[in-house]
């Protein structure tokens, strides 16, 4: 190592450097697991006309950054594009301002705060589930369609109460047509100013014009006394600062509540969808974990105290955040010149942790491919590879929502199984693409079929080798390698 301290990091040279960039632009893992691959734990790329961007693959490496020399590590211009859509939230903002915010808003996330979620989740979750009884016995749906309703229902009345109802649709279609004008820029060498009269620009900024007025006029309504009395949005309006009794500003309250209702609804949706795409393709899994399920509910409907007796629920939810992180990548931007893995980093490099790599990393995972809630019976993590699983982030910067996104998780499988059992479509490829979250880009087209009901709670299982018969498995499941091929799994080293 120290004899590369004051050598580049390894990788491709500008041409196929300026291509990798091209193609981190759709989002397809692979390139990642390609770099990775080739060059190992910390890659750099390098194009002309645009700052270096590195990789860092390595716990050791995501521990200095996020944690040992965080002060050097602020989030850089890349990501800061998002602020033209979510502002100076706690995802964008940096120094005083962040810490200023962060104390008005950790407290509506506390543990205590949060549970108070779980029956807005819970009727949400039912509302869906019945949807599904409408259907025939048997029939198909985008659980990923499904899983955003509920999720972007659960932030709405849980952040807005009942006021965003009228105005879901909106606020929903606005806010996905200005992401992806962000993530666009997020990736491209050359960004023209948004005020230039582009046909792109201008819709990206009547789009954002529709969340801020409504916005808007629902922070009017509860000003005027209007509205529920107790959800995030009212508790923020009437936060003081404990260090120096201030209120926020009209213009950081509507940040702050655009970037908790965004990136509190797509993340955990996203969690669900590919936790119930796992699920169903390992049937052993399935049928062990509905038998948990069963016995602990029997029928009824979760509360959160339940959760603490149903531990594989726990591993499986884990070993799906393992292969399928919500947040695929992490950016930051180094003040000064520093060093990862004993190579040089320039000050103003783009450094990208990525999670999606990490977490399959062969040094920390046995057999990495592989789905194996088991991996998490006693997982605990060492000081070499703490930042082996960092589905939320790590360090100061953590996720204020990762209790919220468990629990809400955790209540939308337990839910659906406990009705239904599912199975892809045979021979569909949802194509998991990395932007802010891990996206299925075609959907999560499964097949439901209706479960008996259970109705009241059965025996433990006789032993943890011996769970329930396992329904059969879909006529064309989707295999290790096809699933590789599409740029899902991770690929072999080379």
């Amino acid at each position: 190592m120290i004899a590369n301290l004051y050598h580049e990091p390894p990788g491709p040279g500008p041409l196929s450097s300026l291509r990798y960039l091209a193609n981190f632009r759709t989002g397809d893992m692979r390139h990642y697991e390609e770099l990775f691959a080739r060059h190992g734990d910390v890659v750099r790329l390098r194009a002309p006309g645009a700052e270096d961007f590195i990789m860092a693959f390595h716990p050791n490496d995501i521990a200095h950054v996020l944690r040992t020399n965080i002060r050097n590590y602020p989030k850089g211009k890349r990501y800061h594009e998002l602020a033209h859509v979510l502002g100076w939230g706690l995802v964008n903002s940096e120094g005083e301002l962040w810490r200023r915010q962060r104390r008005h808003v950790q407290p509506q996330f506390n543990h205590a705060n949060t549970l108070k979620f779980v029956p807005i989740i819970v009727d949400h979750m039912e509302a869906v589930l019945r949807r599904w009884d409408a259907q025939p016995d048997e029939f198909e749906r985008d659980i990923n369609d499904d899983m955003m309703d509920v999720t972007f229902g659960i932030a709405g009345e849980a952040f807005f109460g009942a006021a965003l109802q009228a105005h879901t649709d909106t606020v929903r279609e606005a806010f996905k047509y200005a992401l992806s004008i962000a993530l666009k820029r997020m990736y491209s060498l050359v960004n023209p100013p948004l005020s230039w009269p582009l046909p792109s620009h201008l819709r990206f900024r009547r789009a954002m014009e529709r969340v801020h007025t409504v916005i808007d006029d629902i922070i009017d309504g509860y000003q005027r006394g209007a509205g529920d009395a107790d959800n995030v949005l009212v508790r923020l309006m009437n936060s003081v600062d404990p260090e120096t009794g201030a209120r926020m500003d009209r213009a950081q309250l509507r940040d702050e509540i655009k970037t908790i209702l965004m990136v509190g609804h797509e993340t955990s949706s996203v969690t669900a969808s590919w936790a119930l795409y796992l699920i169903a393709q390992h049937p052993e899994v399935s049928a062990r974990l509905t038998d948990e399920i069963d016995r602990v509910l029997g029928g009824r409907a979760p509360t959160a105290k339940d959760f603490e007796s149903m531990p594989y629920l726990g591993m499986v939810f884990n070993e799906c955040l393992r292969l399928m992180p919500s947040v695929p990548f992490i950016l930051r931007s180094p003040s000064e010149d520093d060093e990862l893995g004993g190579y040089h980093v320039a000050a103003g490099s783009t450094v990208a942790i990525v999670p999606w790599v990490t977490h399959r990393h062969p040094d920390f995972w046995a057999d990495p491919l592989r789905f194996d809630p088991e991996r998490f019976a006693n997982y605990r993590r060492s000081a070499d590879d703490k930042l082996a699983f960092i589905p939320f982030g790590a360090g100061q910067r953590i996720c204020l929502g990762e209790f919220m996104g468990q629990l809400e998780g955790k209540i939308m499988v337990a839910m659906a199984l406990q009705r239904y059992r599912l199975r892809l479509v045979p021979g569909f490829d949802p194509r998991c693409r990395g932007f802010i979250s891990l996206q299925p880009v075609n959907g999560m087209r499964m097949i439901l079929r209706r479960r008996e009901p259970v109705r009241t709670a059965r025996a433990a299982p006789a032993g943890r080798g011996q769970p329930a018969a396992a329904e059969p498995a879909a006529a064309e499941p989707v295999a290790a390698a096809a699933m590789r091929a599409n740029g899902c799994p991770f690929s072999a080293r080379a």
